[in-house]
């Protein structure tokens, strides 16, 4: 009988495992890893995601078997753990009473430290690293359970859900793991600090996300500092700056003015005739310029930049007063650092 007794208290154990780990894998299991998955078709992944998207319900099981075999672990092992240690203690010349009373307290102790060892620590630590691994692993025997203890599970579920809205929350049946911007940066800085990404990688991301705090004014060019032409510059002149600039996209400046009338590219003066050349740029070839505000962020510069196909835009307050420009290539230094090509000129 003791012997049986022990057996069923090793099960126990087992059982108490079982549940301790599907509890902790339902918590820390990412809903998107699931997904991925379930959609590559691995086993017990399709129950993985529902039971996540059913999580109270599911939690209400796990805690009914914890608790369930947690007393009977109890009920069990420490009688029969008393009723062997006994007759060893009363050979070793312990009074019976004695003996029957350390016997239970030894149990207990040994039982204690099993249950916690093997029924919680290392079940929640294995969960805790592979949380998705471990819940497709065991949801199969956890769903079983739920099924079969169905009621009793639902009456523990609407008993707590009430519990809860007295202390003046809202119970939920799931958990978003929602990522901000500060979470993200650590994450950028740890996985680089322990190697997982190379330094490049790590100013990209990190400087991506940096995108939407920083303001158009920060990185534009002064209006001061703008290379331009004017309106009444002749194709030739023009072409000449370009040369000397080194810069493809040129601002048209009104004559006598500060205002920027649109950008020259030099890819649409070669489709001039070379009689033209003493000729001032015809209007036709003057696109217009991307206009943003000085406190836009510079990720949503870069998105408009992308949906007009224009890698130029000129700064200006409310006002319409023109305080500099801003080109693709800053934006996206903001991200990668300095870019520099042969035909880049120091800026004064």
């Amino acid at each position: 009988m003791t012997v049986l007794a022990l057996l069923l208290a090793v099960l126990l154990v087992a059982v108490n495992a079982l549940f301790v780990a599907v509890e902790f894998a339902l918590l820390a299991s990412r809903d998107s890893r699931l997904e991925a998955d379930a959609d590559d078709g691995r086993r017990g992944a399709a129950r993985a995601v529902a039971a996540r998207r059913d999580l109270r319900r599911q939690l209400s099981g796990a805690q009914l078997g914890i608790t369930a075999s947690s007393v009977a672990l109890g009920i069990l092992a420490e009688p029969a753990i008393g009723r062997l240690l006994a007759p060893v203690l009363e050979a070793l010349g312990v009074p019976e009473g004695v003996a029957t009373t350390t016997g239970w307290i030894v149990a207990l102790a040994v039982a204690a430290v099993v249950q916690m060892l093997l029924g919680e620590l290392v079940p929640k630590n294995v969960a805790i690293a592979d949380p998705e691994r471990t819940l497709r692993a065991l949801i199969a025997v956890h769903a079983g359970f739920v099924l079969v203890l169905g009621p009793a599970i639902w009456l523990l579920d609407r008993i707590s859900v009430g519990l809860v809205r007295l202390t003046g929350n809202t119970p939920v049946d799931r958990i978003d793991h929602e990522t901000g911007e500060a979470e993200l940066a650590v994450m950028f800085d740890a996985s680089w600090q322990a190697g997982l990404l190379e330094p490049f990688e790590h100013e990209l991301l990190a400087g991506a996300l940096d995108l939407g705090s920083r303001p158009a004014a920060v990185v534009m060019i002064p209006r001061s500092e703008v290379v331009t032409v004017n309106r009444r510059m002749t194709l030739a002149e023009v072409e000449r700056v370009i040369v000397e600039s080194g810069h493809s996209r040129l601002p048209v400046a009104a004559v006598g003015a500060d205002d920027l009338l649109g950008v020259l590219l030099a890819k649409d003066l070669l489709r001039l005739p070379v009689e033209a050349q003493k000729e001032p740029v015809p209007l036709e070839v003057i696109r217009a310029m991307l206009v943003v505000s000085p406190d836009l962020p510079l990720e949503e510069v870069l998105v408009r930049m992308r949906g007009t196909r224009n890698h130029l835009a000129v700064v200006r307050d409310a006002t319409g007063r023109t305080l500099g420009v801003l080109t693709m290539e800053d934006v996206l230094e903001e991200m990668v650092g300095e870019i520099e090509d042969e035909s880049d000129a120091p800026r004064a």
